[in-house]
């Protein structure tokens, strides 16, 4: 049996707006779903047949109960999952406009996802796992954002690869200089980066997204994957620069749409790796059919397709 991925961050609770197209501040009624993004990547993983472990924290709430019943439905272990009841969830309330993009206001009361502490994580040994996951807003708050910084370094040294999504979040960062500062540490030492088109606008502002990417301080071997919503995403390797286009959907609710196409690319990544620029665009096309059937399913967790979902739209593809 192949190594499990290991997922690192926050697993929350997302109340989503059940009616599309008003504002938070006009939406009366909210759906429960378990999500934060690195928990939605260990679902799609695990969604898509891979073997994944996820590091978070959990606290001594009823939401906590939830979403610790959550993880046992979709199978992952919850061997790395910590528990400190005196610790919140947090959690997250979203809206979306008439194209299905999320509005988030987050509320973050003692958050558990934030006390990831270097204690807990004594017992993790990489060589037990194929690929590390990190990112999101569990690398803007101490003690977790330290914590995981050392878990990069750890696999980084053991020669594990290391993934990352900064899923930037504006609301959520006090110090942009340092956020910026780990951004370019964690992306020298990651062999996948996947950041949104809004990403991309707030770590590098006014730039055009082309001559961003090449200031980006990629390892040697490392692909650079760009989503940019119903434009496609655009791959960078080995100095080389490929658009793909996106497959076309009735998009319902793209919250989750991120995560989904992290996990496809994941998957690609630990089943064969990426050696070639022809590995990273068949990884990108694989990853944008996951995204695509997660934007037509409201939630983030909830929205992670299984394999046998994503197969007929790659086998009806001409790319």
């Amino acid at each position: 049996m192949k190594k499990p991925v290991l997922c690192c961050g926050e697993v929350l609770v997302d109340f989503i707006a059940v009616d599309t197209g008003k504002s938070l501040a006009r939406s009366s009624m909210f759906e429960r779903k378990a999500g934060g993004a690195p928990f939605n990547v260990a679902v799609g993983l695990a969604r898509l047949g891979k073997s994944v472990e996820f590091l978070g924290k959990l606290g001594g709430d009823q939401f906590s109960q939830f979403l610790l019943s959550k993880v046992r439905e979709e199978g992952i272990s919850t061997r790395y999952l910590k528990l400190d009841r005196s610790l919140k969830t947090t959690l997250v309330f979203v809206a979306r406009d008439t194209e299905g993009k999320p509005d988030f206001v987050f509320f973050c009361d003692n958050p558990a996802d934030a006390n990831i502490t270097l204690e807990d994580v004594d017992d993790i040994n990489p060589e037990d796992f194929s690929l590390l996951h990190v990112g999101s807003i569990a690398m803007v708050f101490d003690p977790t954002r330290k914590t995981l910084l050392k878990l990069v370094e750890d696999f980084y040294s053991a020669g594990i690869p290391v993934s990352y999504d900064p899923n930037v979040r504006p609301s959520l960062i006090s110090d942009r200089e340092r956020f910026i500062r780990d951004f370019y540490h964690v992306c020298s030492k990651a062999s996948i980066v996947k950041l949104s088109d809004a990403d991309m606008d707030y770590i590098f502002p006014g730039v055009e997204y082309r001559k961003a990417l090449v200031k980006m301080p990629l390892k040697k071997g490392a692909a650079l994957f760009l989503t940019r919503g119903a434009n496609g995403c655009t791959v960078f390797f080995d100095d080389k620069v490929v658009d793909i286009p996106a497959f076309e959907v009735e998009a319902v609710d793209t919250t989750g749409c991120g995560d989904a196409f992290m996990a496809g690319l994941i998957y690609k990544m630990v089943e064969k790796g990426l050696q070639s620029m022809d590995d990273v665009k068949k990884a990108a096309i694989f990853a944008s059919a996951v995204a695509a059937i997660a934007a037509t399913r409201i939630g983030g967790a909830n929205s992670m397709p299984g394999i046998d979902e994503v197969m007929p739209i790659l086998d009806n593809t001409r790319w």
